[in-house]
């Protein structure tokens, strides 16, 4: 899947929320984006200062043992504000928003460090508090210190009770969290953002979720055999039991190739020359970069050249990975970059495996900021924002992001895959402002490359009966997959959506202030629609397989920016508030729901184990209770980027 959706982080639709208050937001007002700063973010309380929320909805699933005890030791992140955190929003604001005179003035990382960065007095004081409160300093970098104590000297230190979990009531330990809001001393307030880490949260997802793929593969995993897939779309049409009064359907595509997606995408040979796209994910395939050029060559193009892709890594990184890697995402993201943007530099950044997810694939996000790895950066990790993040974590995440807009590096992440996910709500980190979230359509290519039709991303399928007179169920069906969307628990609304999303969205219609919305813009994801990837299997044979997902749709996007850059001259760098200003260009296809039901046939449904299995009627478009209309909708956001997206962007 294009994200992946632990099971878990569904749980958080019925806990707590994690609204942030208005002073906790990102949002722009008087032309400037309200940061994450301490002077923005915490509120002063009898010589405390407040801190973002870091109180975890998952605890309400499992038996609380009380306070846990000196046997608990719980390691936290102080991250640091920095010299001066509201200057550093408002020039990353500046530096991201069309028509301002910053606009596109983007600082080095060692500029921004001088400008904008922690200080030596600031690592010092939070050191001298940690120490005073009986917590032992274990390291200190530009943006954090690490710090490791018993549960109560935590719990006091911040002002908070950090309690055991369990299974069920007196059982072994399994996990820890703080049932209550945090703060820090006044003398350090201003020079701290957040705290992470309080919370264990190996309780909210177990093996088999950690383990999901986080790519969408064709439903039919094995050959096609007799059933007869379509190189473009509508070169084939098949019969069917009667549905919505038709009696046949275009087949599903074999797969587009890499030609077509670029003709599709208006992608010329030399894309992408002079920009570099970072692709972040965890672990790392030893054969990425032969596995890439075989799959190239197999279409007589170039592959990559001699340093063109790079894999970049961190300390601790082949210890904790033990030669791990993602598949197939890492596949579908690289061979996807290098497919949009042909002459862009692709640099793998290949987060730890220790475990803890959300800090490992942070580390390597900082790593891009830090190094300027990259113009533009395409993750594929999603989770439901309120089941497995606070706003806590996720305003360690803000802060990174901003200093990438700072620097003109834009991040760009999967909207998700599956829908409402009945009610869960949208992911995090694309739900972030400071980030781009993509979301998904079927997009159909005709005969001689140019796009035939495109509507918003939703598969629904229904089955035939044996004998192919009728189905076991009356279509649509069952809904398989689709674009994530909706409205954000963390995060207000940014102003680049102000006046743009309507109010009925971004409000849950009247009955909560203004959120951020997701997603913001939408290409290709369907496997329906989907293209061919080629890897090689640990202990197995090289293949090539059929894929898709939002987690596909936004490397499209990080490597039409990277065109962009070429074309412009300049990184594009946070692209959302040009992205809104250009929602009724040539660059964007506004995307609206059918007249009529958009059918077609694939030779079975989504995770179907029936073999052999049945014909499967899918019925394209409806997305769960996410609608597509004109404007903006909650399935592609301000609609998919066209064949003019490049161009559109460049000249901005």
């Amino acid at each position: 899947m294009g994200a992946m959706r632990r099971a878990a982080g569904k749980r958080g639709r019925t806990g707590r929320a994690c609204l942030m208050t208005a002073g906790m937001l990102i949002g722009l007002a008087g032309g400037a984006m309200a940061g994450s700063a301490p002077d923005a973010l915490a509120s002063a309380t009898a010589a405390r200062v407040t801190l973002p929320d870091p109180v975890p909805t998952w605890t309400q699933y499992f038996a609380d043992d009380g306070p846990a005890g000196s046997r608990v030791t719980v390691p936290v992140r102080v991250w640091l504000a920095g010299r001066a955190p509201a200057a550093e929003t408002r020039f990353a604001t500046a530096a991201s928003t069309p028509g301002n005179p910053a606009y596109g003035k983007y600082l080095a990382p060692a500029q921004f460090t001088a400008r904008f960065g922690t200080t030596p007095a600031q690592v010092a004081a939070v050191k001298a508090w940690a120490k005073s409160a009986g917590l032992t300093v274990v390291s200190a970098t530009a943006h954090y210190v690490s710090l490791t104590g018993t549960a109560p000297r935590v719990s006091s230190a911040l002002r908070t009770s950090v309690h055991a979990y369990s299974q069920s009531a007196g059982g072994p330990v399994a996990g820890y969290a703080p049932v209550s809001g945090i703060s820090v001393p006044a003398s350090i307030g201003a020079d701290v953002t957040t705290v992470t880490g309080l919370d264990n949260e190996s309780l909210s997802a177990g093996p088999a979720d950690r383990a999901a793929s986080r790519a969408s593969a064709r439903p039919d995993s094995s050959p096609w055999a007799s059933f007869a897939c379509s190189h473009w779309w509508g070169q084939h049409v098949s019969p069917i039991p009667k549905a919505d009064g038709r009696t046949s359907a275009p087949d599903a595509v074999c797969g587009y190739t890499p030609q077509q997606l670029r003709s599709a995408y208006g992608v010329s040979a030399g894309g992408g020359k002079g920009a570099t796209i970072a692709i972040v994910l965890d672990g790392s395939l030893p054969t990425m970069l032969a596995d890439a050029n075989r799959f190239f060559g197999g279409y007589h193009l170039p592959g990559f050249a001699r340093g063109q892709f790079t894999v970049n890594t961190g300390p601790g990184f082949a210890a904790s990975c033990d030669g791990s890697s993602d598949l197939p995402e890492e596949p579908l993201d690289v061979e996807t970059a290098h497919i949009i943007a042909p002459a862009a530099r692709v640099v793998y950044v290949a987060a730890n495996c220790t475990g803890n997810q959300q800090q490992d694939l942070l580390d390597a996000e900082t790593r891009v900021v830090d190094q300027h790895l990259a113009d533009v950066s395409t993750e594929s990790y999603s989770i439901v924002e309120t089941g497995d993040f606070t706003p806590a974590t996720a305003a360690a995440w803000t802060k990174v992001f901003e200093q990438g807009a700072a620097e003109g590096i834009g991040f760009n992440f999967d909207s998700g895959d599956g829908g409402d996910d009945d009610g869960a709500g949208v992911t995090f980190p694309a739900s972030d402002p400071w980030a781009t979230a993509v979301g998904g359509t079927t997009l159909e290519i005709g005969r001689a490359g140019a796009v035939t039709g495109e509507l918003g991303w939703g598969d629904n399928g229904a089955e035939e009966n044996a004998r192919g007179t009728g189905y076991q169920q009356a279509p649509p069906g069952a809904f398989e997959q689709g674009s994530t969307g909706g409205r954000s628990l963390l995060f207000a609304q940014p102003a680049y959506q102000r006046g743009v999303v309507p109010a009925a969205l971004s409000t849950d219609h009247g009955t909560r202030p203004a959120g951020r919305e997701v997603p913001d813009v939408a290409a290709d994801a369907s496997p329906i629609t989907g293209w061919v990837i080629g890897f090689t299997t640990p202990g197995a044979r090289y293949g090539t397989q059929v894929e898709g997902g939002t987690s596909g749709s936004s490397p499209i996007v990080a490597g039409l920016e990277a065109d962009a850059k070429q074309a412009a001259g300049h990184a594009i760098g946070f692209a959302n508030p040009l992205l809104y200003d250009l929602r009724k260009s040539a660059g964007i296809r506004d995307i609206a729901a059918p007249r009529a039901p958009a059918l077609t046939l694939a030779p079975d449904c989504y995770n179907d184990q029936v073999k052999p299995n049945p014909a499967c009627l899918i019925t394209l478009g409806p997305d769960s209770s996410l609608t597509e209309q004109p404007g903006y909708d909650d399935v592609t956001g301000i609609g998919a980027a066209t064949s003019r997206f490049i161009a559109a962007l460049a000249k901005g």
